[in-house]
């Protein structure tokens, strides 16, 4: 790829041109995505021709308001936008969105104490909303995925392993219930099915089309994938991701105004890579 093969008006201010590192011969499609420069990704979900692109406005921490794009492919349009996720009674707003899953119920949201159910079709209107649910504080969301009848909520650490936490969606979605906890439930609550490992700085949590669990952690400066037992160089500030037969989709932060070098070359916000050209590379040279 080349800065003028990146779909999408350019950032401001243009920089002309990409970020070297070491799986960029792998991005066979890569968009801008026309949304504010204060947009930061963070989740994802590829449905056909639709993206759904989860992220936060870059602020002050407490400020951090989640931010939903529906994007249309291969254009890179946006085709409907929210800039902030609110409970129908108004008894909570979501911030710094962290990870995206989406399952027949809709599309979830995963901040670092909520879980949110978005109707798909309502975003950027009223009713987008469906459900809200409160996260113990054992139960730390910072990205999830969906598998199986199972929602997957994972958590980052700098320095160790995190867990995921795993609960049964029609539990979660069972009338009355409004808190995830870890164990012991009680009213209105719902216990995780089990726990399962995730690697260090966790970023971005998918299963492949075969039920494989694929990490993602990274930092502004390199990106690991861990597909099964291996680990390969991905993209810097790779953040969610979705995992097809032949593709593999991801978001990036890296160029978003918080971490962008404004004398550096650039990391689009959304790109394609073929998974073959990924999982054929050499031992991963990016080290945490």
């Amino acid at each position: 790829m080349s800065y003028a093969d990146v779909r999408g008006p350019e950032p401001e201010p243009p920089n002309g041109s990409l970020r070297d590192y070491p799986a960029a011969d792998a991005v066979c499609d890569a968009w801008w995505l026309d949304l504010a420069g204060d947009f930061v990704p963070q989740g994802l979900e590829i449905d056909g021709s639709t993206a759904y692109v989860v992220g936060h406005r870059a602020a002050a921490v407490g400020q951090k308001l989640c931010q939903v794009a529906v994007v249309d492919l291969p254009s890179g349009r946006t085709r409907a936008f929210t800039g902030e996720l609110d409970a129908r009674d108004g008894s909570s707003t979501c911030r710094h969105g962290g990870g995206a899953a989406l399952t027949d119920a809709g599309l979830w949201v995963i901040q670092t104490g909520r879980l949110w159910l978005l109707d798909p079709d309502r975003i950027g209107k009223p009713d987008q909303v469906r459900r809200v649910w409160e996260l113990a504080d054992e139960v730390r969301g910072s990205t999830m995925a969906a598998h199986d009848g199972q929602l997957v909520i994972a958590g980052y650490r700098p320095n160790g392993p995190g867990k995921a936490r795993w609960y049964d969606e029609a539990s979660v979605r069972a009338r009355g219930v409004t808190d995830l906890v870890e164990s012991s439930a009680g009213a209105g609550q719902v216990a995780m099915t089990r726990s399962t490992l995730v690697p260090v700085r966790l970023q971005g949590l998918a299963f492949t089309p075969g039920g494989v669990p694929w990490h993602v952690s990274s930092r502004i400066s390199c990106g690991l994938i861990r597909a099964g037992r291996r680990t390969f160089d991905f993209v810097p500030g790779a953040e969610d991701f979705a995992v097809t037969r032949d593709s593999i989709w991801v978001v990036s932060e890296a160029s978003a105004s918080p971490y962008r070098d404004p004398g550096g070359a650039l990391v689009p916000r959304l790109l394609r890579l073929e998974r073959a050209a990924v999982l054929d590379s050499g031992a991963a040279t990016c080290e945490f």
